[in-house]
Protein backbone atom coordinates (compact mmCIF):
# COMPACT_ATOMS: atom_id res chain seq x y z
CA UNK A 1 0.00 0.00 0.00
CA UNK A 2 2.73 2.44 0.98
CA UNK A 3 4.84 1.45 -2.02
CA UNK A 4 1.91 2.12 -4.35
CA UNK A 5 1.40 5.56 -2.84
CA UNK A 6 5.06 6.49 -3.25
CA UNK A 7 5.69 4.78 -6.61
CA UNK A 8 2.49 6.02 -8.23
CA UNK A 9 2.87 9.48 -6.66
CA UNK A 10 -0.78 9.33 -5.61
CA UNK A 11 -0.70 12.32 -3.26
CA UNK A 12 1.43 14.55 -5.46
CA UNK A 13 -0.65 13.73 -8.52
CA UNK A 14 -3.88 14.56 -6.69
CA UNK A 15 -2.57 17.93 -5.47
CA UNK A 16 -1.04 18.77 -8.88
CA UNK A 17 -4.28 17.87 -10.67
CA UNK A 18 -6.27 20.03 -8.26
CA UNK A 19 -3.93 23.00 -8.62
CA UNK A 20 -4.00 22.72 -12.42
CA UNK A 21 -7.75 22.07 -12.78
CA UNK A 22 -8.79 24.96 -10.57
CA UNK A 23 -5.83 27.30 -11.17
CA UNK A 24 -5.02 27.30 -7.44
CA UNK A 25 -1.24 27.70 -7.47
CA UNK A 26 -1.66 29.92 -4.41
CA UNK A 27 -2.34 26.92 -2.16
CA UNK A 28 1.22 25.76 -2.67
CA UNK A 29 3.51 27.40 -0.16
CA UNK A 30 6.99 26.27 -0.98
CA UNK A 31 8.83 23.01 -0.34
CA UNK A 32 8.24 22.82 3.44
CA UNK A 33 4.49 23.56 3.19
CA UNK A 34 4.09 21.27 0.17
CA UNK A 35 5.87 18.42 1.97
CA UNK A 36 3.72 18.89 5.08
CA UNK A 37 0.56 18.97 2.94
CA UNK A 38 1.62 15.82 1.08
CA UNK A 39 2.44 13.98 4.33
CA UNK A 40 -0.84 14.96 5.98
CA UNK A 41 -2.97 14.11 2.95
CA UNK A 42 -0.94 10.90 2.54
CA UNK A 43 -1.89 9.88 6.08
CA UNK A 44 -5.57 10.51 5.31
CA UNK A 45 -5.20 8.45 2.13
CA UNK A 46 -3.77 5.53 4.10
CA UNK A 47 -6.73 5.71 6.49
CA UNK A 48 -9.16 5.74 3.57
CA UNK A 49 -7.35 2.87 1.83
CA UNK A 50 -7.51 0.73 4.95
CA UNK A 51 -11.25 1.35 5.30
CA UNK A 52 -11.83 0.68 1.59
CA UNK A 53 -9.78 -2.51 1.87
CA UNK A 54 -11.87 -3.67 4.80
CA UNK A 55 -15.05 -2.94 2.85
CA UNK A 56 -13.75 -4.97 -0.13
CA UNK A 57 -12.66 -8.02 1.90
CA UNK A 58 -16.14 -9.66 2.06
CA UNK A 59 -16.04 -10.12 -1.73
CA UNK A 60 -13.26 -12.66 -1.24
CA UNK A 61 -15.81 -14.72 0.69
CA UNK A 62 -18.45 -14.26 -2.00
CA UNK A 63 -20.40 -11.67 0.00
CA UNK A 64 -21.10 -8.01 -0.70
CA UNK A 65 -21.16 -6.68 2.86
CA UNK A 66 -19.33 -7.35 6.09
CA UNK A 67 -22.64 -7.87 7.87
CA UNK A 68 -23.41 -10.87 5.60
CA UNK A 69 -20.27 -12.81 6.63
CA UNK A 70 -20.40 -15.85 8.87
CA UNK A 71 -18.72 -15.35 12.28
CA UNK A 72 -15.50 -17.14 11.27
CA UNK A 73 -15.28 -15.10 8.04
CA UNK A 74 -15.82 -11.88 9.96
CA UNK A 75 -13.10 -12.96 12.37
CA UNK A 76 -10.72 -13.49 9.42
CA UNK A 77 -11.55 -10.03 8.05
CA UNK A 78 -11.01 -8.44 11.46
CA UNK A 79 -7.68 -10.25 11.81
CA UNK A 80 -6.55 -9.10 8.35
CA UNK A 81 -7.64 -5.55 9.21
CA UNK A 82 -5.68 -5.54 12.51
CA UNK A 83 -2.59 -7.03 10.87
CA UNK A 84 -2.70 -4.48 8.08
CA UNK A 85 -2.79 -1.63 10.60
CA UNK A 86 0.03 -3.21 12.65
CA UNK A 87 2.19 -3.73 9.54
CA UNK A 88 1.65 -0.13 8.58
CA UNK A 89 2.76 1.04 12.03
CA UNK A 90 5.91 -1.10 11.76
CA UNK A 91 6.66 0.11 8.23
CA UNK A 92 6.30 3.74 9.30
CA UNK A 93 8.29 3.18 12.51
CA UNK A 94 5.64 5.02 14.51
CA UNK A 95 6.05 5.97 18.13
CA UNK A 96 3.45 4.92 20.69
CA UNK A 97 1.82 8.35 20.34
CA UNK A 98 1.72 8.05 16.52
CA UNK A 99 0.04 4.63 16.83
CA UNK A 100 -2.47 5.99 19.34
CA UNK A 101 -3.40 8.91 17.07
CA UNK A 102 -3.67 6.63 14.06
CA UNK A 103 -5.94 4.20 15.94
CA UNK A 104 -8.13 7.12 17.01
CA UNK A 105 -8.44 8.37 13.43
CA UNK A 106 -8.99 4.86 12.12
CA UNK A 107 -11.83 4.44 14.62
CA UNK A 108 -13.38 7.68 13.33
CA UNK A 109 -13.16 6.44 9.74
CA UNK A 110 -14.50 3.01 10.74
CA UNK A 111 -17.49 4.48 12.56
CA UNK A 112 -18.30 6.65 9.57
CA UNK A 113 -18.04 3.66 7.22
CA UNK A 114 -20.33 1.61 9.46
CA UNK A 115 -22.90 4.43 9.51
CA UNK A 116 -22.82 4.73 5.73
CA UNK A 117 -23.19 0.95 5.33
CA UNK A 118 -26.30 0.94 7.51
CA UNK A 119 -29.58 1.50 5.68
CA UNK A 120 -30.00 5.20 5.11
CA UNK A 121 -32.88 6.72 7.06
CA UNK A 122 -31.79 10.20 6.16
CA UNK A 123 -33.64 12.26 3.60
CA UNK A 124 -30.34 13.56 2.33
CA UNK A 125 -29.37 12.35 -1.14
CA UNK A 126 -26.39 9.93 -1.31
CA UNK A 127 -23.96 12.66 -2.39
CA UNK A 128 -24.80 14.80 0.64
CA UNK A 129 -24.21 11.84 2.98
CA UNK A 130 -20.89 11.11 1.22
CA UNK A 131 -19.68 14.67 1.84
CA UNK A 132 -19.84 13.96 5.52
CA UNK A 133 -17.15 11.28 5.30
CA UNK A 134 -14.03 12.09 7.31
CA UNK A 135 -11.81 11.69 4.25
CA UNK A 136 -13.68 14.22 2.13
CA UNK A 137 -14.09 16.70 4.98
CA UNK A 138 -10.53 16.53 6.24
CA UNK A 139 -8.69 16.42 2.91
CA UNK A 140 -10.79 19.22 1.41
CA UNK A 141 -10.03 21.40 4.43
CA UNK A 142 -6.31 20.62 4.17
CA UNK A 143 -6.23 21.12 0.43
CA UNK A 144 -8.01 24.42 -0.05
CA UNK A 145 -9.97 25.86 2.89
CA UNK A 146 -10.80 29.09 1.04
CA UNK A 147 -12.53 27.16 -1.78
CA UNK A 148 -14.04 24.37 0.30
CA UNK A 149 -16.91 23.36 -1.98
CA UNK A 150 -14.64 22.92 -4.97
CA UNK A 151 -12.06 21.10 -2.83
CA UNK A 152 -14.81 18.75 -1.59
CA UNK A 153 -15.88 17.94 -5.15
CA UNK A 154 -12.31 17.15 -6.16
CA UNK A 155 -11.71 15.14 -2.99
CA UNK A 156 -14.95 13.17 -3.43
CA UNK A 157 -13.88 12.20 -6.96
CA UNK A 158 -10.42 11.29 -5.69
CA UNK A 159 -11.96 9.16 -2.93
CA UNK A 160 -13.68 7.07 -5.61
CA UNK A 161 -10.33 6.49 -7.30
CA UNK A 162 -8.84 5.43 -3.95
CA UNK A 163 -11.60 2.84 -3.49
CA UNK A 164 -10.61 1.36 -6.86
CA UNK A 165 -6.92 1.42 -5.87
CA UNK A 166 -7.73 -0.41 -2.62
CA UNK A 167 -9.59 -3.15 -4.52
CA UNK A 168 -6.72 -3.47 -7.01
CA UNK A 169 -4.12 -3.76 -4.24
CA UNK A 170 -6.26 -6.32 -2.41
CA UNK A 171 -6.66 -8.43 -5.55
CA UNK A 172 -2.88 -8.37 -6.06
CA UNK A 173 -2.34 -9.37 -2.42
CA UNK A 174 -4.97 -12.07 -2.08
CA UNK A 175 -5.40 -12.77 -5.80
Amino acid sequence: MLAALVHDRVVLQFVEDYVTSYDRRGILGGPARDRELAETIGREIVLALIIETRAALPRFFGKQKLSKLRPEEKEAVDFFFRELAAALARAQNWSAEDRRQFRRDLALYSESAERSEAPARSRKPPKAREEESPFVARVALLLDPSMLDQARRATRKFHGALAQLARTLLRRTLG
